[in-house]
């Protein structure tokens, strides 16, 4: 090999090492041939990660003169520098921690934001347990350099760690680069603060230490970095001063309402005695007051109407809007001929039974207690793992849905009298289910009530859910009980209290006929859960599929009604009609492998053309125009959404309204999960849907608008018109 070659590999080699090597890892300050303006640089603080650590990593920018990219919030215009991390199993990556940013002014805009060199923080944190060998880390780190335009830059960088060890532990790469940026970190401080906001401007106080006093009263060139977008006018000026043993901050309001965010999170900076700079890190919590002392408004609903905001309850006053809740559940289409037709048992109970009513009563209200704690326990452990879901989150799954068709299906064949059979696998299904005598029938009951009323959202109950899951465990389990037992209450006053029994109709030939008219809501119930399956599952594919399941599932039942009496053409018949219950369950298996629809098509929405898909991003950018909006969050396999659609909002009526006041209407299908839609549900105090708001226009005059208000969640197209036309007031 000539010195030529072996000097180029070695070139080769060396080039590659700096790009991969543990110690940092070099963004090229050229892609394409096209300049950078921004070289990044990626380094740990380590060369090497031991078991259960959390590395800090440095993302060092270093920026050409004149350009600058933002901070977490870029001020009017701008988008702030985002890691994407591919990491091997087990690791988890931590959020970036920014220094202190700086104001940059461009014409009327004020953005926030960085220049020259510097180091954004982050970290990765370990498994306690790691493999032997060298460790990759991919980062994709996207940013925005602006200087008279803005141009969107993106680099891909590669850490390649080993395993430290007791012999070979992690060596320090960079320490004064570290110490460096940790101390241009904003200084966190835990001050007692209080908000209050009157005639758009917000008064903030703080009581700092005494000690710190001294320093903040000689401080000059204060300024008040607020974390959110759209809560403070950033070019407007700022009064911030020491007043007695306060710190007082007064800066002008923008439109965003202090009721999206739970604290306001902020940096401020100033210079002290000696001319340097300092940055503080500050929290103040958004604290509800009335309007009559001038403070911040929570959102919140008309008292007089059906509903009522999650931020402005307690604990009692949400168990008590659970238990109403509760029992208006028992009035809807799915539960109520299960409770009617339960309630046909202790007519036709005897005298002598008649002791054993309170029991049957105690039984049902158990099933549905242990379901209920069940479904809770279910929804409060994943929202703790930090999964974005809500009340009626397993009908979000297409293997639920059609499953509870199957069984709404099976319920209504059998109060049809289409089968009535022993030993058979539909025995203890439906009637056999809902009207045995049997304890163990009636705890079952309970259960069948509470899983058919989960596609279901009472008046009521969407304030005490939304409470529940902002709360700790005991407190969320506590109130989704009390829901089970509203639901439970009417049964149980039947079984209890002698009058209300005997108020029932006398039996006869007429129960036979009842208990086959309350097949007709169920098979309503199972067309709808066909349609919800149908917008989850490809449309017309859906559909079919549900369908073919159904039929399978009459014509087992039809099959058993023809065994005959004799082996071995018994057990042949039997085995004919299970293996068409197999064909149905290979069915729900189907929609488990074909991936549901994703969010933003329009098969799920039957909602007129023009009502816009609802984005966060699109949501945001008609706030900040002078239009008044109006968001529905609906789902499929809600009813009361459907129902408030039908009559409220997709009305000729409505729609002119809408119309005529100009109001831009976004549509938000919940139908299958999306991230954005719960955290707006979240925001508003909500864990289901329906949900609607409405934001009035702006002020021509002051340049703002009218607190946000949320309408109950049974709608009318009187109480729609109320609202928009501001005849209605929160």
């Amino acid at each position: 090999m000539s010195r030529f070659s072996v000097l180029l590999a070695v070139l080769v080699t060396f080039a590659a090492f700096l790009f991969s090597y543990s110690g940092k890892a070099l963004a090229s300050t050229e892609k394409d041939g096209v300049p950078r303006y921004v070289t990044v640089n990626v380094i740990p603080e380590k060369d090497a990660i031991a078991p259960g650590e959390t590395l800090a990593i440095a993302i060092e920018q270093i920026h050409h003169p004149e350009w600058h990219t933002y901070w977490k919030n870029p001020g009017d215009s701008g988008e702030t520098t985002n890691v994407d991390w591919t990491l091997p199993a087990g690791f988890k990556a931590g959020d970036i921690e920014f220094p202190a940013p700086h104001r940059i002014a461009y014409g009327p805009l004020m953005n926030y934001g960085f220049s020259g060199e510097i180091v954004l923080l982050t970290s990765i944190t370990a498994p306690e347990k790691l493999p032997e060998g060298d460790l990759t880390f991919s980062a994709d780190i996207s940013w925005l350099v602006c200087k008279d335009i803005c141009i969107p830059e993106f680099t891909k960088a590669t850490l390649v760690l080993p395993v430290a060890t007791q012999e070979n532990p992690g060596v320090k790469t960079s320490p004064d680069l570290f110490a460096a940026a940790r101390a241009a970190l904003p200084q966190q401080k835990i001050w007692q603060g209080m908000l209050e906001e009157q005639d758009q401007t917000l008064k903030i106080s703080f009581t700092p230490e005494p000690e710190f006093l001294p320093e903040l009263r000689s401080a000059k060139d204060f300024f008040f970095f607020p974390e959110e977008w759209g809560i403070l006018q950033n070019p407007a000026p700022q009064e911030i001063a020491v007043k007695g043993d306060h710190l007082e901050i007064l800066v002008q309001r923008d439109t965003r309402p202090l009721s999206d965010i739970k604290n306001l999170k902020a940096v401020l900076t100033y210079k002290d005695a000696s001319g340097t700079d300092k940055a503080l890190a500050l929290d103040v919590a958004i604290v509800a007051h009335s309007q009559s002392s001038g403070g911040v408004i929570s959102v919140g609903d008309d008292p007089s109407s059906s509903d009522i905001s999650a931020e402005n309850i307690s604990v009692a006053q949400a168990i008590f809007l659970a238990v109403l809740g509760g029992i208006i559940l028992n009035l809807m289409p799915c539960v109520f001929p299960v409770l009617s037709v339960k309630a046909l048992s202790l007519v036709k109970m005897s005298d002598k039974e008649q002791k054993y009513a309170a029991s049957h009563g105690l039984f049902y209200t158990a099933g549905i207690l242990v379901c209920f704690g069940g479904i809770a326990a279910i929804l409060i452990a994943l929202k703790s793992a930090g999964e974005e879901i809500g009340w009626g989150f397993q009908l979000q799954n297409p293997v639920v849905v059609l499953l509870l068709a199957y069984l709404l299906f099976v319920m209504a064949l059998n109060l049809s009298g289409f089968f009535e059979l022993k030993g058979h696998l539909f025995s203890n299904i439906g009637h056999k289910l809902a009207a045995k005598h049997g304890y163990a029938g009636t705890f079952f009951t309970g259960m069948l009530a509470t899983i058919v009323a989960t596609p279901c959202t009472a008046p009521f109950m969407g304030a005490a859910m939304g409470f529940a899951l902002t709360q700790p465990a005991g407190v969320a389990m506590t109130v989704f009980l009390a829901l089970g037992m509203g639901l439970a209450l009417p049964y149980l006053a039947l079984c209890f209290i002698p009058p209300l029994r005997k108020s029932l109709p006398k039996p006869g030939a007429w129960m036979e006929s009842f208990r086959q008219f309350m097949a007709f809501p169920l098979y309503a119930s199972v067309a709808w859960l066909v349609w919800v399956y149908g917008q989850q599952v490809s449309g017309s594919y859906g559909v079919m599929l549900a369908l073919f399941g159904l039929i399978m599932i009459a014509f087992s039942v039809w099959v058993s009604r023809h065994t005959p009496s004799h082996q071995p053409m018994k057990s042949a018949i039997h085995a004919f009609s299970y293996s068409s219950l197999a064909v149905a369950l290979l069915i729900v298996a189907l929609s488990a492998m074909k991936p549901p629809i994703l969010m933003g098509d329009t098969a799920g929405s039957e909602m007129p053309s023009n009502f816009i898909p609802y984005t966060a991003k699109a949501y945001q950018d008609a706030l900040a125009g002078d239009q008044p909006v109006f968001v529905n969050m609906t789902a499929a396999w809600c009813i009361t959404c459907k129902w408030n659609e039908r009559v409220a909002l997709a009305t000729d009526e409505t729609l002119q309204l809408f119309k005529d006041h100009q109001v831009t209407v976004f549509n938000g299908d919940w139908t299958n999960q999306n991230a954005e839609i719960t955290e707006f549900l979240t925001e508003h105090g909500r864990s289901g849907v329906p949900l609607y708001v409405f934001i009035g226009a702006r002020d021509p005059a002051t340049g703002t608008r009218p607190q946000q208000k949320i309408l109950p969640q049974i709608l009318t197209p009187g109480l729609v018109a109320d609202y928009v036309s501001g005849k209605r007031e929160n």
